[in-house]
């Protein structure tokens, strides 16, 4: 096992490589750049992880993608999200009662996912009270989430037995 292939079962919390990553293997550059990318916009940055693993959920689902959505909603379910909670997004819906910046998120995720061309999409998080940083932070979430499902999907990567 390689350095980036320790840091992502150091730092997921899976106790393995996913497939996303481990099918990158025998080109180690792209293996490290899908890894930084998704360590620096998921796993860091001021949004909580949940939320942006949340945003790919949707974002995944309204695509019908479904690598991600599954791998994701394992990982949310690991980091005790709710099960009302992950059966909603399991769905690609998104439910009632969340805090404003988080409903906001996940509109935003379900409506960018298809077509991120219209940057009016980006009013409603400014009106649920999100700063710039996380709006950018936001944008950069999706992106990474239509790169890993154009990745997945290309390469019918399969689901890990999670």
């Amino acid at each position: 096992m390689g350095e980036t292939e320790r840091e992502i079962v150091a730092e997921l919390g899976l106790g393995l490589v996913p497939n996303a990553f481990a099918w990158a293997s025998e080109v180690p550059e792209v293996q490290t750049a899908l890894w930084k990318a998704f360590r620096h916009v998921i796993l860091r940055g001021t949004l909580p992880r949940t939320v942006k693993e949340m945003m790919g959920v949707v974002a995944s689902k309204r695509v019908g993608s479904e690598y991600a959505a599954r791998v994701h909603l394992h990982a949310l379910m690991l980091q005790g999200v709710e099960e009302p909670l992950l059966r909603a997004l399991e769905r690609g819906e998104v439910p009632e009662g969340l805090p404003p910046k988080v409903a906001g998120l996940l509109h935003f995720a379900h409506s960018a996912a298809p077509h991120p061309h219209d940057p009016a999409l980006l009013a409603p998080l400014r009106e649920a009270g999100l700063t710039e940083a996380e709006v950018k932070e936001a944008v950069a979430t999706l992106g990474l989430f239509r790169m890993v499902n154009a990745w997945t999907d290309l390469l019918t990567i399969p689901v890990d037995a999670v």
